[in-house]
C-alpha cells in the first residue's frame, strides 16, 4: 500500500517518563479533536497547496500518473486530494471513527522493551474502538500509455512498469546499478547514462510496496528532442544491463544497493516505509 496508518512512538526518555508520553500520544488517536475552523484555516490551505505545488512539478506528476496507469486502484490513488473537491470535517470524523480502530493501527517503539511497551499500548488503547482488520485485495498490474499538457517546469517523459508480490532485490540492485549518483562522495559514477545530451538527465525511479513495485527511469530536459533522445539512451542502457553486466559492476551496484537499504530508516519517512510494509494493519484485538 501507498499509505498505512502507523502510529510510531520514539521512546528514548526516561523510564518514569513513558507512561505520560503513551498516553499523550495515543490520545491523538482515541481523543482526536476535529474542528471545523482548524480544517477550514490550517489544514485545507495546506492540502491545496501541497495539490498545487505537486501539479508545478513535472517529476512529481509523472510518478502520479504512472501509478496510476500501472495499478489503477489501490496503488494508482494519488496522494494528493482533488484540486477542487468537497471534503468537509464531518467526513473527516467518519472516516476516524472507522481508521482509528485497534484493527487498524500498528505501534513500533524504540528505545523500549517489548514486554513494556505491549503494556502500555495495552492500557493506552483499552478504550479504543473495536474492529476487524481491514482488508485490501491484492494488488494488479495493468500498465499504460498516455500523454499530458505541462505546467512549466522541463520537458518529462517516465518510462517504466510494475510488478507484483513482494518487492525484488534484483530491481533494487538494478536501481542502484543504474543510478547516476556515485557511491562515494566527490567521486565519478559509473552510471551507463554518461553520454546523455547536454540538458538532460535520467534518474531511476525503484518504489517498492508491500504486494507490488514501480520500477522505472524518469527523463528530464529541457526540449522535447533532448529528452526523446535520452529516453533512446536509457532504454537501451536498461536493456543492455537486462541482458547482463559485468561481475564486478553487478557486485558494485549489489553494495549500493544494500548501503541505500541500510540508510532509509535514518529518516523518518524511510523508517515508516521500511516498518509499515511490515507490521501491515497489526491487529491489536488479537494481539493484546
Amino acid at each position: 500500500m501507498r499509505c498505512i496508518f502507523s502510529v510510531f512512538f520514539s521512546l528514548l526518555s526516561s523510564r518514569f517518563d513513558r507512561p505520560y508520553f503513551v498516553d499523550v500520544l495515543t490520545s491523538f488517536v482515541t481523543s482526536a479533536k476535529f474542528t471545523r475552523h482548524e480544517f477550514e484555516e490550517y489544514v485545507a490551505p495546506l492540502v491545496a497547496s501541497d495539490t498545487e505545488a505537486a501539479a508545478h512539478d513535472p517529476a512529481t506528476r509523472a510518478v502520479e500518473v504512472a501509478h496510476g496507469l500501472a495499478f489503477r486502484n489501490g496503488l494508482g490513488q494519488s496522494l494528493f486530494a482533488p484540486a477542487h473537491n468537497d471534503l468537509t470535517v464531518a467526513d473527516i470524523k467518519s472516516y476516524a471513527a472507522s481508521a482509528f480502530s485497534k484493527g487498524n493501527i500498528a505501534v513500533v517503539g524504540t528505545g523500549i522493551d517489548t514486554a513494556t511497551l505491549t503494556g502500555l499500548v495495552e492500557k493506552a488503547f483499552e478504550k479504543a474502538a473495536s474492529s476487524s482488520t481491514p482488508s485490501a485485495p491484492a494488488s494488479k498490474y495493468f500498465g499504460g500509455e498516455t500523454r499530458l499538457e505541462g505546467n512549466g517546469g522541463p520537458q518529462t517523459v517516465f518510462i517504466g512498469f510494475g510488478t507484483t508480490g513482494a518487492p525484488s532485490s534484483e530491481l533494487a540492485a538494478l536501481s542502484a546499478y543504474l543510478s547516476p549518483t556515485p557511491s562515494v562522495k566527490w567521486s565519478k559514477g559509473l552510471s551507463p547514462f554518461s553520454s546523455l545530451p547536454e540538458g538532460t538527465s535520467v534518474q531511476p525511479v525503484y518504489l517498492p510496496y508491500s504486494d507490488a513495485t514501480l520500477f522505472g527511469l524518469l527523463v528530464q530536459g529541457s526540449t522535447p528532442a533532448n529528452v526523446k533522445e535520452a529516453g533512446k539512451t536509457a532504454v537501451a542502457a536498461l536493456k543492455a544491463a537486462a541482458q547482463g553486466i559485468k561481475p564486478e559492476e553487478l557486485k558494485s551496484a549489489v553494495a549500493k544497493a544494500k548501503f541505500t537499504a541500510a540508510t532509509t530508516v535514518d529518516t523518518r519517512e524511510g523508517l515508516i516505509s521500511v516498518l509499515g510494509s511490515k507490521v501491515w494493519f497489526l491487529n491489536y484485538s488479537s494481539r493484546f
